[in-house]
């Protein structure tokens, strides 16, 4: 079956894939609906670059710190429970975040907003491990790009239009769909057939699942453990980036919330068509595919350092298109690859560590590359990490390619 036809079955011969990826679509779009106007409110009421930029820290911090655990729990209890509580107690944690922004205390904003990732520290390892078991194998590969590719069409959707939204409507109106957007998604969950692990024997199963089994999984496959490290080093260089987009927008475009949406959109669409055409033109076999993640950071870090010399809001658009093309090739391949190498019993531990080292990276690269622009201005910020992240994915590739050939 052709890739085109994979991505076409999925969609629409296989309804619990469709239940899950829409589920996930919705939530994605309701977080980008919260994330830019909250980006956009802690920078009018403070206009520091480094306080804007604690938004995404304490949106991977928590996740850095439950990550592993909430990938324990997708091996140790019923996945499709996990997710669905999960989304729904997200959902009271909306009306608590409406309450803190009406307040206009930028801890209680914070704090409130950082709950929402406690909460939701289970649902990306769970729903990781957990998609592996709703199509074939065969059709695993075309199923990441699709699923993982969902952040990028509600990055582009939901980060567009809630950028231009808070133009049009009150930034409440947008955490009102937002606390919707969960309750549905949550219903959607239930709404799945199959059995979200494979079924295994009962013989004192819950006694014989330990995190550390995970860990040492991860050491002892050194194929894995340079997946793991890929997404967590490579997050160094690129999430601090993401707070500087608001800054970006209101001082030196001058368009506010709408051009920070249409920067994340940017990003969200480049990481929705960048795993689409790697995987057609360059990724025939499992070995060639994983062979793209070098390559694909490089890529990232090329286009990313061009941006100080943009001269408009749309040409940086278009360069960051193009960079998160690599961007989001990268996550979805190394999360494709965890998936094929591990079993499912370990599925959502190894997930869980992965998240675990990315949000860790995150929320240093966010905070020290909120410093370093509150003090040398966003502009150099982008003159630095991009060429270390081309280094990183030069390096990562010379390092891994062997393995990826011998994979085949």
């Amino acid at each position: 079956m052709e890739n085109f036809q994979k991505y076409i079955y999925l969609l629409t011969k296989n309804r619990d894939f469709l239940k899950l990826f829409s589920a996930r679509l919705i939530t994605l779009g309701g977080d980008w609906l919260l994330t830019v106007p909250l980006l956009g409110i802690i920078y009018e009421i403070t206009e520091n670059p480094l306080i804007t930029s604690l938004v995404l820290v304490v949106q991977s911090a928590p996740l850095f710190i439950l990550g592993s655990f909430g990938g324990y729990l997708a091996d140790r209890f019923n996945r499709r429970i996990i997710i669905a509580l999960s989304e729904f107690i997200s959902a009271l944690v909306v009306i608590l975040i409406l309450f803190a922004v009406r307040t206009e205390n930028v801890a209680f904003i914070l704090f409130s907003f950082s709950l929402l990732s406690v909460v939701n520290s289970a649902y990306m390892p769970t729903s990781d491990a957990a998609l592996a078991n709703v199509v074939s194998r065969e059709n695993l590969a075309e199923a990441n790009v699709l699923f993982f590719s969902s952040w990028g069409i509600m990055a582009g959707i939901g980060a567009g239009i809630g950028g231009y939204l808070t133009t049009v409507f009150s930034r409440e109106i947008l955490f009102t769909i937002d606390f919707f957007t969960f309750i549905f998604s949550a219903v959607l969950v239930f709404l799945i057939k199959k059995d979200l692990s494979e079924k295994i024997e009962l013989i004192d199963n819950q006694k014989t699942i330990k995190f550390i089994d995970g860990i040492n999984f991860v050491k002892s496959k050194s194929e894995v453990f340079a997946l793991v490290v890929t997404k967590s080093t490579f997050s160094i260089s690129a999430s601090g980036m993401l707070s500087l987009f608001t800054i970006l927008s209101y001082d030196i475009y001058k368009t506010g919330d709408f051009g920070t949406g249409l920067m994340f959109g940017a990003r969200g669409i480049g990481a929705l068509i960048g795993p689409i055409l790697i995987r057609y033109f360059f990724g025939k076999t499992d070995g060639k595919l994983l062979l793209t993640i070098g390559p694909s950071i490089m890529a990232w870090g090329l286009f990313y350092f061009l941006i100080p010399w943009s001269i408009s809001l749309y040409l940086t658009v278009l360069l960051l298109v193009v960079a998160h093309c690599g961007g989001g090739a990268q996550w979805a391949f190394s999360t494709y690859g965890l998936q094929i190498l591990t079993p499912d019993n370990l599925r959502g531990r190894v997930a869980g560590i992965d998240y675990s080292l990315v949000f860790l990276m995150n929320t240093i690269s966010t905070l020290l590359i909120g410093y370093l622009a509150s003090v040398y201005g966003a502009l150099a910020m982008f003159k630095f990490f991009p060429v270390f992240g081309f280094i990183f994915g030069f390096s990562w590739y010379l390092l891994t390619k062997n393995i990826w050939k011998n994979l085949d």
